[in-house]
């Protein structure tokens, strides 16, 4: 009974992966902390013609842990800022 379950998943995990994944993948690449040849690592990952679909999820998995953590993308808060400046003077 689960023979045919197993063959579909089987075939989709040698799938090439289509043009709008790999750009939501391409899209996590531009925010995510990379340093030069990671990024031109990663960009040439996603473009590659024989990306799969099980690479496509670990580079979905490592993209996104690269990604800025939400308080990393505000100013600091007024305290925080007065607390700094007052540590030098």
């Amino acid at each position: 009974m689960g023979d045919w379950i197993d063959a579909i998943f089987d075939e989709l995990e040698g799938r090439v992966v289509d043009v709008a994944t790999r750009s939501r993948l391409e899209r996590l690449l531009e925010t995510a902390f990379t340093e030069g040849d990671e990024f031109d690592a990663y960009l040439a990952r996603i473009d590659a013609d024989d990306l799969t679909v099980t690479e496509c999820d670990d580079l979905f998995r490592r993209l996104t842990d690269q990604q800025p953590r939400v308080p990393d993308l505000y100013a600091p808060s007024q305290t925080a800022l007065a607390r700094w400046i007052k540590s030098f003077c």
